[in-house]
This record gives C-alpha cells, sequence and structure tokens, in this order.
C-alpha cells in the first residue's frame, strides 16, 4: 500500500534508509543522526513530496520516495531526491510502483518533468532507464571535494 509520505513515518524511513544504504552495493556509513538531519532537510523542504510504501501483510515500511517540486520556466518539475525500497521487497516491482505514482501525481498536477540524479554504475540506472527516464549526455553532475583545514 502506497501513502502520501506523513511526518508520523519519519522514524521508520529513517531506520529504513540507513538498512538500504548501509548495505550493498552503496555500502555507506549513515548513522542515526546523519540519516535523520538528511532526510528531515529534504522533508522539510518548502514543496517537498514524499510517498511511503507499506507490506500489506506486515504493515511494515518497504520503501519511501522523498522528491521536491522545482520551479522551471517552462513549468513545475519533480525531483527525486531519494528512493529506496528494503532488500528483501527489491526487483519485485516496488519501486516502480512508487515512481508510478510520482507520476501519477506529476499528470495530475500539470507537472512538466521528473527529474534526478543516480550512479551509471549503480543497479538504480538501469531501473530509472526502464521506468522511462533519459540519461541527458549534455549535463554532467559536477563535485569538487573540499579538503578539511587541520
Amino acid at each position: 500500500m502506497i501513502k502520501l509520505y506523513s511526518d508520523v513515518d519519519f522514524a521508520k524511513c529513517c531506520e529504513l534508509f540507513i538498512d538500504v544504504f548501509n548495505g550493498a552495493p552503496w555500502n555507506d556509513s549513515w548513522t542515526d543522526g546523519a540519516a535523520r538531519a538528511y532526510l528531515g532537510e529534504l522533508a522539510g523542504h518548502a514543496r517537498f513530496l514524499g510517498y511511503t510504501l507499506w507490506d500489506g501483510c506486515e504493515g511494515a515500511l518497504i520503501g519511501a520516495v522523498f522528491c521536491h517540486l522545482k520551479t522551471h520556466y517552462r513549468g513545475d518539475e519533480i525531483f527525486v531526491d531519494e528512493m529506496y525500497i528494503a532488500s528483501d521487497y527489491q526487483r519485485k516491482g516496488y519501486g516502480m510502483a512508487l515512481m508510478r505514482e510520482v507520476e501519477r501525481y506529476a499528470k495530475e498536477n500539470n507537472i512538466i518533468s521528473i527529474t534526478l540524479l543516480t550512479g551509471k554504475n549503480m543497479p538504480a540506472f538501469g531501473f530509472y532507464q526502464k521506468f522511462g527516464c533519459r540519461h541527458l549526455e549534455h549535463l554532467a553532475f559536477m563535485h569538487k571535494r573540499i579538503e578539511r583545514i587541520v
């Protein structure tokens, strides 16, 4: 069952986020505090849009998508900040169901596009291609690491 995100789901969203992204293939090192700060920033966005996905049998949180609306000169777009599915539920259509809910919202609200960033070498890249996203060769994700002052 997919539900519109509610603040009462925040703690469970954080727990699942840590479980998913600290596991393969990401192997991150999220702490509870960092996950709460990060997802709290996303959920606190003035134009936040989020959905949660629940296992109908167990009532357990199995996925979430955190997005925000962005103004573009042609109209609003949805930027997907994070989307994650519990490891045991991946590759079973649940992620696609969450993204279809985002797409439904976009269509109903005259949103012009859904945008996101993902790694080319991650399984999510193929997932988003199956969803219908195109890799735009003319765009580049830019990054500069800042060395800490000791």
